[in-house]
């Protein structure tokens, strides 16, 4: 920080403020057998929630007034102060500071001033969000900044398998950083998208005083989205992520946080440029709407495409208390992965060849009787909200029983916790199907896997 000679406090501040939360980000995502206190682990998940992308998806796919207050409180925090949510509350934004900076030490590159790709952002948000609204996340998924700073992190956190998807993903954003720094911020991200517009209609803007600026160009060079024009003396506030740096180096202290002039009468250069600027937006905007009629068409039967999605399994997918059924599951889950990493019995797994979601894999422990963390964590609402009873009568799957390899040691029945399982006379066991709610406690047991877990159509409560 040699190089900045302006106010250097609101960038220290925001650094501090980042810092915590993307320490916060990477505990939220560590495994259970690392973080061992639930109760800790709970609260770094739970503050996740707080992150825009997945209380938006939360609010449309599956509607909670505790996620619309979180997307209006983001709305409104930048209408009011800018996009700080993006260099402050987002880990992916975080993470690509990160690498910027290291990749700017490595090359001494100077960003310099960027063109507003405004039709290639407004087109993905526009895309992402009649997806979204249609009821297929998976659009906003593959732009999402947190499902793919959790795909990444969750990944990192597993080296020992691998996660194709998540190497891609950080191979991509690494090279987005290297060529543009936060281009992905600026041009890509439907969430950076949404709250940049709410930033461009402030009546708070951040501004260059042209009665101090000397023209020196060295806030354009730290400007890590190329929103700065030192020439012009202007800056894009839409595209602007309220990094700060900026304001650290201007070495007049030329830039602040002004509130907005009302134009003269009159026409002038901006009123033109606004003109072309909203008729260029209207064909796009005209061009979406077309785009969403024939939509409209395709998901009119939306439940039937995502059911035919469901049935590509191989097998139909156990999936977490709470997740319904596959259908579901399928419409809400970005496949960010906490509920993975904070699985008490580490039996959710990650995507893979087999099935396209996160799913239970019963062959590496059960689903834990007194444990409902991914109920807790979820920020997309993928799997519903619950009280520990609730979760405790949910059935998930079903015990399958092979009675030629059963020895017979009566082990499943004592570690059945819903009493599922009785011991006859000749001390074979008994199935009670009518109480099993498939935690897999037996399967897990049972010492010549004699029992099985079969997947359902659809969670029911018993």
């Amino acid at each position: 920080m040699k190089h900045f000679k302006g106010n250097k406090k609101p960038y220290i501040i925001r650094l501090l403020a980042a810092a915590a939360f993307f320490a916060a980000a990477l505990i939220a995502f560590l495994p259970q057998d690392i973080l061992q206190n639930t109760s800790v682990s709970k609260f770094f998940a739970s503050l996740m929630q707080f992150n825009f992308a997945p209380a938006l998806v939360r609010t449309v796919a599956n509607f909670s007034i505790i996620a619309l207050l979180i997307v209006i409180f983001h709305l409104v925090f930048a209408f009011l102060f800018g996009r700080y949510y993006c260099s402050v509350f987002c880990p992916f934004g975080i993470l690509q500071d990160i690498i910027g900076t290291i990749w700017t030490k490595i090359s001494k590159r100077k960003t310099g001033c960027q063109k507003n790709l405004y039709v290639l952002r407004y087109s993905i948000a526009f895309l992402a969000l009649c997806f979204l609204f249609a009821g297929v996340s998976a659009v906003f998924r593959f732009f999402d900044p947190y499902s793919n700073f959790g795909n990444m992190i969750s990944a990192a956190y597993d080296f020992k398998t691998p996660h194709i998807s998540a190497y891609v993903a950080f191979f991509v954003i690494v090279a987005l950083v290297i060529f543009k720094n936060r281009l992905f911020c600026t041009s890509i991200c439907p969430a950076g998208t949404i709250l940049g517009l709410f930033a461009k209609i402030s009546p708070y803007k951040l501004e260059i005083s042209k009665d101090i600026c000397k023209g020196c160009g060295v806030c354009e060079k730290q400007c890590p989205t190329g929103a700065i024009n030192s020439k012009e003396k202007s800056l894009d506030n839409e595209r602007c992520i309220r990094c700060n740096r900026c304001i650290a180096s201007c070495p007049g202290g030329g830039i602040k946080l002004v509130r907005g002039k009302k134009n003269k009468p009159g026409f002038d250069e901006n009123r033109r440029e606004f003109i072309k600027t909203s008729a260029k937006t209207g064909f796009i905007i005209a061009a979406g709407t077309l785009a969403l009629g024939s939509g409209a068409l395709i998901f009119a039967k939306g439940k039937d495409a995502v059911k035919n999605i469901a049935n590509t399994f191989k097998i139909r997918p156990i999936l977490p208390p709470g997740a319904k059924s596959p259908e579901d599951f399928i419409k809400n889950c970005t496949n960010c992965g906490l509920c993975v990493q904070n699985c008490k019995g580490k039996i959710l797994k990650k995507p893979n060849s087999y099935f396209k979601t996160v799913h239970v894999d019963f062959s590496e422990g059960k689903c834990e009787y007194d444990c409902k963390n991914c109920s807790d964590v979820c920020p997309f609402g993928a799997i519903k909200k619950m009280s520990l009873e609730e979760k405790q009568n949910t059935r998930i799957a079903l015990a399958k029983f092979d009675p030629e390899k059963c020895v017979k040691c009566t082990l499943c029945a004592h570690i059945c916790p819903k009493g599922a399982i009785e011991i006859n006379p000749d001390k074979t066991p008994k199935y009670i199907a009518q109480k099993c709610i498939g935690c897999g406690a037996c399967a897990n047991a049972c010492i010549s896997h004699a029992i099985g877990m079969v997947s359902m159509n659809a969670q029911t409560l018993i």
